[in-house]
Formats: structure tokens, sequence, C-alpha cells
């Protein structure tokens, strides 16, 4: 570890502490409705196991402690093997998967015997989040089996601003998740409820501040306040509707000059400052019973082209990368963040120069997951994420240009990919999946582990009940909005 990077842990350490010296818990008296929701987020030290509120294994698990057989366990199969002659039993896709922020070993366990009662297509279908145009007035979520759906609108609408009523948005929604044959695994609901430049639900719900409003607050202990009250009111809002997963906040770090496609989606250029802001939105939206998303990885910040147009470069050596726009990710993974979704970029420093980043087992394997060392990776420093990863939409050029629905769709998950957001063809991308695992370019293992963890997901969403449509544009929630809007100026 360079001293530059112990120096830059060391920023944020003092930041973290500067804020939970100021409290970051939002009002009881001012958000009811946020009080009496359960939390998403890991209690101290984080990920180390779920939120008290929430039903638990006995001896859960954490992310120390993988989810296999103790070693005494393991060597007396290993002797066993070896007096017989037989071969070790080959470990299952579960064994890959542990604990993380709300998700306990007991959630893992049941996800894991639903898989390995599922056939191909079903597992192929469970880890497909599709467009709502793809799905509303449709039977695709009861066809496919898909995991997921992200709301571009209510009525399927890709244009990023017509959200529809509350009540319109919620009728569609559950007509999606209706169509769950097992509500032990509600169907995931995901969004991209930024506010600021990205809000797709904007009418009828309460006007909250975006980041770059957030980041703005010179007081850092008094944004992070601010941020956290604000998503916990934004997360209760879309739990309300029947939103579940947020993919918020963004933890880009703008570059120090020059421009870049993120602009005011970000909270700032400051790495520790950024990182302190995603940790405090972290824990506002799953303090409310929503899943919150870091992205995008490995950090698009300083990048001036869009990926949903073309596919960039990240020019920042490893020095910069684990200096800069790794710190706000890996503070909001040791918040207990449930997902980080992959942007679609080329990352030379970690040897990914050719394909882009959302299907390249070096960065999302090695780099995000840890399985490999910081030499190997040319000096940059694993993230050693163990929640769930999600590509970005599959329906973006650097992919869809390249590659058909079904060969993106084997890619991602070959190379580390446990949801696929957006294919432009789902019927395509599920027989995509079924016949690389078929000749074998997909290992059924890799498949398994994905799909175990995108059910584990959904089995502890399963705990969070849904707050009543009364939370939404609420008194409660128009004083805190105010008082945010207030502190800005």
């Amino acid at each position: 570890m360079t001293l530059f990077t112990r120096f830059r842990q060391a920023l944020v350490a003092v930041s973290l502490a500067a804020l939970a010296a100021c409290g970051q818990t939002v009002p009881p008296d001012t958000v009811t409705a946020t009080a009496a929701l359960p939390s998403l987020t890991a209690s101290a030290p984080p990920r180390a196991s779920a939120p008290p509120i929430l039903t638990t294994p006995s001896s859960p698990q954490t992310p120390e402690q993988p989810a296999e057989s103790s070693s005494s366990d393991s060597s007396s199969s290993q002797t066993g093997s070896s007096q017989t002659g037989a071969e070790p039993p080959a470990p299952s896709a579960a064994s890959g998967v542990r604990p993380w922020g709300v998700v306990t070993q007991a959630d893992i366990d049941l996800a894991a015997s639903a898989v390995a009662a599922m056939a191909p297509d079903q597992k192929a279908g469970a880890v497909i989040m599709a467009s709502s145009a793809d799905v509303v007035g449709k039977n695709t979520v009861a066809d496919l089996g898909l995991g997921g759906v992200i709301m571009m609108g209510s009525k399927g609408i890709v244009d990023g601003t017509d959200s529809g009523s509350p009540a319109e948005v919620a009728s569609v929604i559950d007509a999606a998740a209706s169509q769950v044959a097992d509500p032990a695994f509600p169907l995931l609901v995901g969004i991209d409820q930024e506010y600021g430049d990205v809000t797709r639900l904007r009418y009828g719900f309460t006007k909250l501040p975006g980041a770059s409003e957030l980041g703005a607050i010179r007081d850092l202990p008094v944004a992070a306040r601010v941020t956290e009250q604000v998503a916990a009111i934004a997360g209760a809002e879309m739990a309300a509707v029947g939103v579940n997963i947020d993919f918020a906040p963004v933890s880009d770090v703008l570059p120090q000059s020059g421009s870049s496609s993120i602009g005011d989606r970000s909270y700032g250029r400051d790495p520790a400052r950024v990182a302190a802001l995603v940790v405090a939105a972290v824990r506002g939206f799953q303090s409310a019973g929503v899943a919150a998303t870091l992205k995008h990885f490995p950090g698009i910040g300083e990048l001036a082209a869009d990926t949903h147009d073309t596919l960039p470069t990240v020019e920042a050596t490893c020095a910069q990368w684990n200096a800069e726009a790794s710190v706000p990710i890996r503070a909001g993974i040791d918040a207990g963040v449930s997902l980080v979704m992959t942007g679609h970029t080329r990352f030379p420093a970690i040897g990914v120069n050719g394909e882009p980043t959302s299907i390249s087992p070096i960065a999302l394997t090695d780099l995000l997951r840890g399985n490999t060392s910081t030499q190997t990776l040319g000096g940059c420093e694993p993230l050693n994420f163990t929640g769930l990863t999600i590509s970005d939409s599959l329906q973006m050029v650097p992919i869809s240009g390249t590659y058909s629905p079904g060969d993106a769709a084997w890619r991602a998950l070959a190379a580390g990919e446990d949801m696929l957001l957006m294919p432009s063809d789902p019927r395509a991308a599920v027989a995509g999946i079924v016949a690389a695992v078929a000749d074998g370019s997909l290992a059924s293992s890799r498949l398994d582990e994905a799909a175990i963890r995108v059910l584990a997901l959904r089995s502890a969403l399963h705990r969070t009940p849904r707050p009543s449509m009364d939370v939404i544009d609420s008194v409660g929630h128009n004083k805190v909005a105010q008082a945010a809007w207030d502190t800005i100026g």
C-alpha cells in the first residue's frame, strides 16, 4: 500500500469520524414515515451482520466468515476421499456467496435451495432486470421468470421525465410484481432516482436536492446529515410505490479540471468528501428499506465522453485510481451497500484495453471482488466486494453496438456480473445464457452463483414492510426537504 493511499484512507477515516460525531439519524419527529422502517444498512462494524430488527440465523455468517464448511469438516472430508480414492466433492455455487449488508446466511441458504430446483432457463431469467418498456402490459415477468424490472416511467416510456403520479407508478409496479410465483422472493424493482438531473419520480413526489446541490454545502458534517435525511425520505417514498432498489448514489469523482459527462450527478471533486456523502446516502436509502447502488465502477467521473454512446478509456494510473476514483466506492462498500453497478469503459491500468469493464473478468472478478493481488492488477488495490454486482444498461452502444443480446448476457455473467440490466431483448438474453451453459462457454456454477445472490437479496427485501402511500409528499417530508433547501441556500 502506497504512502499516498494511506494518507487517502486517513482522510476518509477522519471524514467519517466527523460524521459519526455529528449524528446521522433522521429525526423521528419530522420523518415519522421512515422511523419505523427496518434498515438495510449493516450494523457496525460495516458488513458484519444484518440489522437486529431483521430475522437472522442463530449463527450468522459475516463477510469475514465464508459460507463454507469448517476447517475440521473440510479436513475430515479430504481424509475420507483419500482413503477411498474418490475425488473430493466440488464446492457448491453457494460456497462462493457470503453474507453482505442485509443479506444473511439464511437468505443465501434459502436462495441456494431454490436455485438448485431451477432449470437453466429459469436461472437465466432470474438474473435479468428488464426495462419496464418490455414488461408493462405484458406477462414477461412470469414468462421469463425475471428477477427484476427497472422503471423508466410508469408507462414504460424511456424518456426520464414522464413518471406518472404515485398511484400510477404503484399500479404498474404491483402488476409486474404480482407475476412472481413465490412471495418469499419478491420482484426486484429498480429505478434511477438520483434527484437533480436524473429524477424518474417527479409528479406528486417530494422535491429533493440532487448530489451537486448537497455537495455544495460547505460544512461536511452538515452536508452528510442533510444528505442522509434526504435519502431517507426519498427511500420511503420509493418504497411506498413498490421500488426496492435505487440506482444511486453516484460514487463518481469529478476531475480537478475539465469537463465530465457525469457533471451535476456527482457530489464533487474531492474524493474523501464524495466518499462521506456517498456513505450518508447509502445509510439514508437503506434505512428506508431501499437497497442502494454505487455507480459507476471503476469510476467514470473523469470521462468527458458519455458511455451511453461510446466506449471511453479511464486514463488513471493505479496510484491515481487508488487515491481518487476508488475512495467513494470503497467507503460505500464498507458502509454495507447492497449493489455495485459496472460502467462500460476501458481501463488500461489493469489491462482492460479492448472489452468493456462490464464484461471483463479482470475488472469484475479481480479488481471488484478481490480475487487476486494488488501486484497482479498493476498496483490497483482490490475492493473485496461480496455483494450483488449489476451491469449498466446492456442497451448502451459499447455493448449493443458490438455484441448480440445473447452474447452480451453470457459474457457479462462469465466475467462476474450477477445481474444484467436492460438487455435489448430479454428473451434472446435468456436463450444466449442457456446456450452458453450448454456448450460450456459459461460455467453452470457461475450462473448458479449469480442467481443465488439475486435471490438472496430478494429474500432479504421480503422482510421489509412497505410504507403507506401517505408518506409521499407528506408534511413531514416537505419539512425536511425545505430545511435541506434552506441549508443549501
